[in-house]
């Protein structure tokens, strides 16, 4: 979380309750003081444990390309990461009350990191599935009904439809709204849809985006994993997720490398550049928040144990920056935690 963070919409106080319990099993302990320049190193228990086994030596590209999708509606984000070549063509719907780690923003929904502008929805969604994803894709029903007419119209749930049919499906509000999105993608890559830059609002790199998405043609559709909690949202199946990722995408199949990353400069887009640095190497940010004060000159990367310190020093080589040590208590959470200075540089 920065000390200018996005300020989310938020529930009503037993929806936000619930979510921090059920969803995150969130647990604020004491603060362990590090010996190196007294830093105080917030421990949130999240997701049942620790995060994972460390990363193979060198860092992971999949083989597939992925573009994160996301087509903005009058009554709330549709997403999706689509992935060509690799193992083949596939499509994960991402449901939008998953309830996530956002780097540089704290918690929230993945309805709130899909609302983000495309470089944070990239990083927080990247974060989630434990995979890099290449590109951003940004659109809104218009242009995805132009696709569908482009295409000679889809099968809908049994029914062809042309592009305003579809629009008014994925207009409609209710539990139904993501099943209709998942059954709109399918159609889309049954019918071979074609794509270019120009039916993207928003991109990285509209050319590159939209070959990954006319790539993606006969794409198997499924729905991220998660686990369902309380006030109607779910939480993430990390288990499940990696399996998943591994099986369409070519990822490898293991629960990334959990980090704890603190904003010890309290300027804007220091979680964010962290987390796109370090999840392309195998890792995934469980805690984003600021630090107990922001004058750390020095990045401090602390492993959570003695024999995590290998995994601390390749963190900071990632980071090209800071100094390793090992925690006096460890956090019960991430293997390491970064306490993020001056040194570090965010472009």
């Amino acid at each position: 979380m920065e000390a200018r963070r996005r300020r989310f919409p938020r529930a009503g106080r037993h929806r936000r309750r619930s979510a921090r319990i059920a969803s995150r099993l969130f647990l604020l302990a004491t603060v362990a003081v590090l010996a190196a320049g007294g830093v105080a190193v917030g421990v949130v228990l999240t997701n049942g444990g620790r995060a994972g086994s460390s990363p193979s030596p060198a860092a992971h590209v999949a083989p597939s390309r992925l573009v994160l999708l996301d087509v903005h509606t009058a009554v709330g984000p549709l997403t999706a990461v689509i992935g060509s070549g690799g193992p083949g063509p596939a499509a994960v719907v991402v449901p939008g009350d998953v309830f996530v780690t956002i780097p540089g923003q704290g918690d929230g929904t993945t309805k709130d990191a899909a609302g983000l502008p495309g470089p944070q929805a990239q990083v927080a969604v990247s974060n989630l599935l434990g995979v890099w994803i290449d590109h951003y894709a940004f659109t809104d029903l218009a242009h995805l009904g132009a696709v569908v007419d482009r295409a000679g119209g889809i099968t809908l749930f049994g029914n062809r439809a042309d592009g305003s049919q579809v629009k008014q499906a994925l207009e409609e509000k209710g539990a139904a709204r993501e099943l209709t999105w998942q059954e709109a993608l399918k159609g889309l890559f049954e019918a071979g849809a074609t794509w270019s830059g120009g039916d993207l609002t928003s991109s990285d790199d509209g050319a590159a985006a939209a070959s990954v998405l006319a790539g993606a043609a006969g794409a198997r559709v499924t729905v991220l994993p998660t686990l369902p909690v309380a006030s109607g949202l779910s939480r993430p199946d990390e288990t499940g997720i990696a399996h998943l990722v591994a099986s369409l995408f070519g990822a490898p199949d293991r629960l990334p490398t959990g980090v704890i990353v603190l904003n010890g400069t309290g300027a804007p887009g220091v979680g964010e550049s962290v987390a796109a640095r370090l999840i392309p190497a195998g890792f995934r940010v469980v805690v984003s928040q600021n630090a107990s004060s922001f004058d750390h000159s020095t990045t401090l990367v602390v492993a959570n144990t003695a024999d995590l310190r290998p995994v601390a020093e390749r963190v900071r080589r990632l980071l090209g920056v800071g100094s390793v040590s090992v925690a006096g208590v460890p956090s019960g959470l991430g293997d390491v935690t970064i306490v993020v200075g001056r040194d570090y540089q965010t472009g």
